[in-house]
């Protein structure tokens, strides 16, 4: 073989092997994505389950000898929930009822809405956190809440940062019998690091929870 036979393999070896960790780096980077996207869904089907077995009065915001639930769904209000296994108590703010669900899930990715309320949180994913402090201000532009602090430091960049937008409307007809329903939407937006840049991912999930508990 002569040199330039040897020079031009070896040239399209090359081309071939960056094909090759090109497939291979995109495949890592799509598995990260859907990682992140399965637990993010993973987080808010438990919320999903908390509101639907909470009682009703608690649920709605409506005193608890009011017989016909009557809750006041334009103000916002707290519901109580839980984080993780833990059973560390972190509370849900709604989004009032006068604010559109169009504004809410035709949001850009990670930025709030003017009147939608903010339930910031953060996941963690692993064991590596960072020294320091830092603000939501510059992790979640848009944010009109602050989040809780997270012990003594700041969380790394492979835990999942997420955002809840959560909003209860009453479904009751206004015929008689009535038959108290109310829909609830939770609409939960993410961050993940891909390729080394934040990326925001966007999603809902609604329900619909009536008088009759779901166990």
């Amino acid at each position: 073989m002569t040199l330039i036979e040897v020079v031009t393999a070896m040239g399209i070896m090359g081309i071939m092997m960056v094909g090759v960790l090109t497939a291979f780096l995109q495949t890592r980077r799509l598995a990260s994505a859907s990682i992140a996207q399965s637990c993010a869904l993973t987080i808010v089907q438990g919320y999903v389950e908390q509101l639907k077995n909470m009682p009703l009065q608690q649920f709605v915001n409506s005193l608890p000898t009011d017989p016909q639930d009557n809750p006041n769904l334009t103000t916002s209000f707290v519901l109580p929930t839980m984080k993780d296994q833990n059973a560390t108590l972190i509370s849900l703010a709604t989004t009032p009822s006068t604010v559109a669900i169009a504004t809410m899930t035709g949001a850009t990715p990670g930025v709030t809405p003017t009147g939608v309320v903010d339930n910031l949180q953060t996941f963690d994913m692993d064991s590596q956190v960072a020294a320091g402090a830092t603000t939501w201000a510059a992790i979640w532009p848009g944010a009109n809440t602050t989040l809780t602090a997270y012990p003594t430091t700041t969380p790394g960049k492979s835990d999942l940062r997420m955002n809840f937008w959560v909003q209860v409307s009453d479904l009751s007809p206004n015929a008689s019998p009535k038959c108290k329903a109310y829909g609830f939407i939770i609409v939960y937006t993410w961050q993940y690091v891909d390729g080394g840049r934040i990326r925001y991912a966007m999603d809902s999930v609604r329900s619909v929870r009536s008088a009759v508990q779901t166990f």
